[in-house]
């Protein structure tokens, strides 16, 4: 029969094991802690440099577009460079003109009624994202109005064996959010 001091002492045993993974992860915490601050500062250093090397590809690449006319980005060494399109920033005067002008062409047969349920919220306001893939010539129309539309600095890795935390590093270093490596999926 099992008494309350034996469930007791197996509590006590579970408790002590207990304590003693969580020193044991304490004790790694505090190795790693260590050998991270040993190495920040050549991992900074490396850093430096790379922000060095990537600004200088950059200027060189935006110096001479021409370069890149066709093909529009370059692979050397497991790196992507070259330029590619902004994304463009839509906008339009009035949420209401722009729902009018679309229930317009929806009533001229230019827009299905599909189109129409996607481009306009329940809410009746215009969605971005669907209105991002009309045409120039039916967006002109609407009203909308597509700016930055275009070519931007594309360096990139297409190595899948740097990890994320060196993307962290080089974007913080070099300001630029599309200063990264690869990462294996």
């Amino acid at each position: 029969m099992t008494t309350q001091a034996d469930i007791q002492h197996r509590a006590e045993q579970l408790a002590t094991t207990r304590d003693a993974l969580a020193e044991l992860l304490r004790t790694l915490q505090a190795e790693i802690e260590t050998v991270k601050a040993g190495a920040m500062p050549d991992i900074r250093r490396a850093a430096r440099k790379v922000a060095e090397q990537h600004n200088r590809l950059r200027e060189l690449i935006a110096a001479n577009p021409a370069l890149f006319e066709r093909p529009r980005s370059h692979v050397i060494h497991g790196l992507r460079y070259g330029l590619q399109k902004a994304r463009g920033k839509m906008s339009w005067p009035c949420d209401s003109q722009l729902i009018e002008r679309i229930h317009k062409l929806a009533a001229a047969g230019e827009i299905s009624d599909d189109q129409v349920e996607m481009l306009i919220a329940r809410t009746e306001r215009p969605v971005a994202k669907a209105l991002e893939k009309l045409d120039a010539r039916l967006l002109k129309r609407l009203g909308v109005t597509v700016a930055a539309d275009c070519d931007e600095v594309l360096i990139k890795s297409v190595d899948g064996e740097i990890e994320k935390a060196v993307n962290a590093v080089i974007k913080d270093v070099t300001q630029d959010d599309n200063a990264q490596v690869g990462v294996a999926a």
